[in-house]
Protein backbone atom coordinates (compact mmCIF):
# COMPACT_ATOMS: atom_id res chain seq x y z
CA UNK A 1 0.00 0.00 0.00
CA UNK A 2 1.54 3.16 -1.02
CA UNK A 3 0.61 6.84 -0.37
CA UNK A 4 -2.68 7.57 -0.85
CA UNK A 5 -3.71 10.95 -2.19
CA UNK A 6 -6.73 12.91 -2.74
CA UNK A 7 -8.55 12.56 -5.23
CA UNK A 8 -9.46 9.35 -5.13
CA UNK A 9 -9.26 7.12 -8.33
CA UNK A 10 -10.16 3.79 -7.00
CA UNK A 11 -12.58 2.72 -4.83
CA UNK A 12 -9.73 0.80 -3.17
CA UNK A 13 -7.47 3.81 -2.81
CA UNK A 14 -10.87 5.24 -0.65
CA UNK A 15 -10.62 2.16 1.26
CA UNK A 16 -6.97 2.77 2.02
CA UNK A 17 -7.49 6.60 3.37
CA UNK A 18 -7.16 6.62 7.31
CA UNK A 19 -9.88 9.30 7.65
CA UNK A 20 -12.38 7.49 5.64
CA UNK A 21 -11.26 4.25 7.55
CA UNK A 22 -11.65 6.37 11.24
CA UNK A 23 -15.03 7.79 9.83
CA UNK A 24 -16.79 4.24 9.19
CA UNK A 25 -15.57 2.93 12.04
CA UNK A 26 -16.59 5.41 14.46
CA UNK A 27 -20.07 5.34 12.79
CA UNK A 28 -20.69 2.07 13.11
CA UNK A 29 -19.28 1.72 16.49
CA UNK A 30 -21.61 4.34 17.60
CA UNK A 31 -24.68 3.10 15.91
CA UNK A 32 -24.68 -0.43 16.80
CA UNK A 33 -23.31 0.96 20.66
CA UNK A 34 -26.32 3.71 21.04
CA UNK A 35 -28.62 0.61 19.71
CA UNK A 36 -27.16 -1.62 22.28
CA UNK A 37 -27.84 0.72 24.91
CA UNK A 38 -31.32 2.71 24.28
CA UNK A 39 -33.29 1.28 26.87
CA UNK A 40 -30.35 2.56 29.41
CA UNK A 41 -30.09 6.16 27.61
CA UNK A 42 -27.21 6.10 28.58
CA UNK A 43 -25.18 6.92 25.02
CA UNK A 44 -23.61 9.24 23.15
CA UNK A 45 -22.38 12.00 24.57
CA UNK A 46 -23.48 10.93 27.78
CA UNK A 47 -21.32 7.50 27.56
CA UNK A 48 -18.42 9.85 26.59
CA UNK A 49 -18.66 11.77 29.17
CA UNK A 50 -19.06 8.72 31.98
CA UNK A 51 -16.20 7.25 30.75
CA UNK A 52 -14.05 9.97 30.66
CA UNK A 53 -14.82 10.51 33.91
CA UNK A 54 -14.13 6.40 35.30
CA UNK A 55 -10.70 6.99 33.24
CA UNK A 56 -9.39 10.32 34.29
CA UNK A 57 -11.32 10.64 37.66
CA UNK A 58 -12.41 14.78 38.73
CA UNK A 59 -11.91 16.88 35.69
CA UNK A 60 -13.15 20.49 34.63
CA UNK A 61 -16.17 20.81 31.72
CA UNK A 62 -13.35 21.70 29.39
CA UNK A 63 -11.20 18.54 29.72
CA UNK A 64 -13.99 16.19 29.03
CA UNK A 65 -14.94 18.31 26.12
CA UNK A 66 -12.03 17.28 24.69
CA UNK A 67 -12.01 13.95 26.27
CA UNK A 68 -15.60 12.86 25.37
CA UNK A 69 -15.38 14.62 21.77
CA UNK A 70 -18.18 17.10 22.10
CA UNK A 71 -18.33 21.03 22.03
CA UNK A 72 -18.24 22.71 25.28
CA UNK A 73 -21.94 23.86 25.41
CA UNK A 74 -23.16 20.33 24.55
CA UNK A 75 -20.86 18.88 27.13
CA UNK A 76 -22.13 21.68 29.66
CA UNK A 77 -25.82 19.97 28.73
CA UNK A 78 -25.04 16.96 28.96
CA UNK A 79 -23.53 16.94 32.05
CA UNK A 80 -26.27 19.03 33.46
CA UNK A 81 -28.49 15.92 32.30
CA UNK A 82 -25.91 13.88 33.65
CA UNK A 83 -26.49 16.07 37.40
CA UNK A 84 -30.07 15.60 37.32
CA UNK A 85 -30.17 11.56 37.02
CA UNK A 86 -27.55 11.47 39.95
CA UNK A 87 -24.56 10.04 37.91
CA UNK A 88 -22.53 13.05 38.27
CA UNK A 89 -21.65 15.89 41.05
CA UNK A 90 -20.67 18.98 40.04
CA UNK A 91 -18.24 20.76 42.50
CA UNK A 92 -16.19 23.71 42.68
CA UNK A 93 -12.49 23.71 42.92
CA UNK A 94 -10.60 24.69 46.44
CA UNK A 95 -8.50 26.46 44.84
CA UNK A 96 -10.23 28.60 42.40
CA UNK A 97 -13.68 29.31 42.99
CA UNK A 98 -14.41 30.20 39.03
CA UNK A 99 -13.52 26.53 38.25
CA UNK A 100 -15.93 23.72 37.99
CA UNK A 101 -15.08 20.23 37.96
CA UNK A 102 -17.58 16.75 37.32
CA UNK A 103 -17.06 13.20 39.53
CA UNK A 104 -18.63 10.10 38.83
CA UNK A 105 -21.33 9.78 41.56
CA UNK A 106 -21.89 5.96 43.24
CA UNK A 107 -24.91 5.58 41.16
CA UNK A 108 -23.34 6.44 38.25
CA UNK A 109 -19.87 4.13 38.88
CA UNK A 110 -23.00 1.38 39.45
CA UNK A 111 -24.26 2.48 36.08
CA UNK A 112 -21.40 2.17 33.93
CA UNK A 113 -20.60 -1.24 35.65
CA UNK A 114 -24.37 -2.34 34.45
CA UNK A 115 -23.70 -0.97 30.83
CA UNK A 116 -20.28 -3.33 30.97
CA UNK A 117 -21.38 -6.22 29.58
CA UNK A 118 -22.69 -5.21 26.67
CA UNK A 119 -19.92 -2.57 26.01
CA UNK A 120 -17.52 -5.44 26.33
CA UNK A 121 -19.36 -7.65 23.86
CA UNK A 122 -19.72 -4.65 21.29
CA UNK A 123 -15.53 -4.19 21.55
CA UNK A 124 -15.01 -7.91 21.77
CA UNK A 125 -17.09 -8.07 18.26
CA UNK A 126 -15.27 -5.74 16.75
CA UNK A 127 -11.81 -7.01 17.83
CA UNK A 128 -12.63 -10.75 16.51
CA UNK A 129 -10.42 -12.64 14.54
CA UNK A 130 -7.65 -9.51 15.44
CA UNK A 131 -4.46 -10.32 17.14
CA UNK A 132 -3.39 -9.33 20.30
CA UNK A 133 -0.28 -8.37 18.80
CA UNK A 134 -2.09 -6.50 15.91
CA UNK A 135 -4.68 -4.94 18.53
CA UNK A 136 -0.90 -3.33 19.96
CA UNK A 137 0.12 -2.21 16.84
CA UNK A 138 -2.98 -0.64 16.15
CA UNK A 139 -3.45 1.42 19.20
CA UNK A 140 0.10 2.40 19.37
CA UNK A 141 -0.37 3.81 15.48
CA UNK A 142 -3.25 5.72 16.27
CA UNK A 143 -1.69 7.01 19.51
CA UNK A 144 0.87 8.07 17.49
CA UNK A 145 -1.29 9.48 14.32
CA UNK A 146 -3.64 11.35 17.31
CA UNK A 147 -0.27 12.93 18.90
CA UNK A 148 0.66 14.23 15.24
CA UNK A 149 -3.12 16.18 15.33
CA UNK A 150 -4.43 17.28 18.40
CA UNK A 151 -4.34 20.22 19.85
CA UNK A 152 -4.29 20.17 23.80
CA UNK A 153 -2.49 18.32 26.52
CA UNK A 154 -5.29 15.33 27.21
Amino acid sequence: MGQIEFPFTSPDELGQYLPYLFTRLSNRWSADQNTALAENGLHGAKLRVLSSLSAFGELTINQLSILSVTEQSTTSRTVEQLVVAGLVERNILSTDQRIRTVNLTPTGKAALKELSPKVNELYLNMVKGVSRDDLDTCVRVLGTLLQNVKNNQI
